[in-house]
């Protein structure tokens, strides 16, 4: 089983000048050291692996990051030199690559430096530039820079593909969030309800909406009355319920037995979908945990249940009235309870702080966590 790379060698002229390109230029650590002369044990094990008599050597291994490379100066053995002007393209190991995090700053150093380049660096797409160099024996070593990389190992290809695809995400959590956010703020692309609107609404309730004549008709006049004064503005409800003792008279249409609680869960379960659809849910709601803890002349000390609706603006919310399937529900409300809706201004919505602080808080840690493991990262991978 492979277990990965181990390292690179190369055959040099010169080991010293290698030594100097390679670690004094670009940083490489030195290690361990050898060498053998011909006609020792070393040299006849060298001549079995690498098919050649009497060789004489000196040796070096140098660390990157994450590449070890070694070097080999044969001075016995008869070493053919290569053109140092060699073209890439020609067949073998055409280069090695080290990865960087800034191409252009390592180019007008190692440049200055007397490192001869094949060209200017690259762009080869979004965040991937590369440059090639020679060594000073004509081999081939390229400065890559990935933007985004973190692992030197890492092609430069899945670097980018990653990178695209996190902004290709960003872009579609954008316009999920930009079309949720238009979705619940219709004031800024639709306007306030008009005359003309509410003539149509009021039509819409009154073929809809099942109640008595009399009770519709003050029931319109109320809704005429609050959207003649409509800014647009998303609004709450808040329904204020005390059941009845028993469950009042059901058109005949309406198939259903059970309790006045049980009645209100229904009719909750059936209205539920439609307030969905226009972006209405409920912010808070409840079973009453005793009356009014201050006495009242007003028959409103006992409460059993209050739900908080919010509706993303007065005409969503007349729209979820005036649906067909709302107004045959109405009676099922009517029957289980007596109700009282107050639609108010959200100006002041505080959700629960529990999660707010708790939610800050897991903010910051997560925070600290990725500036440590980046600060570790960057340290490790900074050359010695």
């Amino acid at each position: 089983m492979i277990l990965g790379v181990n390292h690179v060698s190369m055959s040099v002229p010169d080991l010293g000048r290698a030594i100097h390109f390679y670690c004094d230029l670009l940083g490489f650590k030195k290690l361990d050291r050898a060498s053998w002369k011909s006609g020792t044990s070393m040299s006849r094990t060298a001549g079995k692996i690498l098919t050649v008599d009497g060789t004489a050597a000196d040796a070096i291994q140098v660390s990157g990051p994450n590449l070890l490379l070694e070097f080999f100066q044969f001075k016995e053995g008869n070493p053919k030199p290569q053109d140092p002007e060699r073209p890439v393209i020609d067949h073998g190991i055409t280069h090695i690559c080290l990865a960087v995090t800034d191409v252009d700053s390592e180019f007008a150093r190692l440049k200055a430096a007397g490192v001869k380049f094949l060209s200017e660096p690259v762009t080869i797409a979004p965040g991937l530039r590369t440059v090639y160099g020679r060594d000073p024996f004509g081999n081939i070593v390229e400065f890559e820079q990935a933007t985004g990389r973190t692992d030197a190992t890492e092609s430069a290809l899945r670097t980018v593909k990653g990178r695209l695809s996190m902004l290709a995400l960003g872009v579609v959590f954008l316009a999920i969030f930009g079309a949720f956010f238009l979705w619940q703020t219709p004031s800024l692309w639709r306007g306030p309800l008009t005359p003309s609107d509410m003539d149509r609404y009021a039509a819409e309730l009154q073929k809809n909406v099942v109640q008595p004549p009399e009770v519709k008709a003050n029931f319109i006049a109320r809704v005429r009355a609050w959207a003649a004064t409509d800014d647009g503005k998303p609004v709450l409800m808040v329904n204020m319920m005390r059941f009845r003792d028993k469950l009042g008279e059901l058109p005949p249409d309406i198939k259903f037995k059970g309790t006045p609680h049980e009645a209100n869960a229904y009719y909750e379960s059936l209205v539920a979908p439609l307030a969905i659809k226009r972006g209405e849910y409920p912010m808070i709601g409840g079973a009453a945990q005793a009356k009014s803890l201050l006495a009242s002349d007003t028959g409103l000390e006992q409460l059993d249940r209050v739900v908080v609706m919010r509706a993303p603006s007065r005409r969503a919310f007349i729209e979820f009235m005036a649906d067909p399937a709302y107004g045959p529900t109405v009676p099922i409300k009517h029957a289980a309870t007596d109700v009282i809706l107050i639609p108010i201004d959200s100006d002041m919505v505080i959700p629960d702080l529990r999660w707010i602080v708790g939610g800050l808080l897991l903010i910051f840690y997560l925070l600290i966590r990725w500036r440590r493991a980046e600060r570790a990262l960057r340290n490790a991978t900074r050359p010695a």
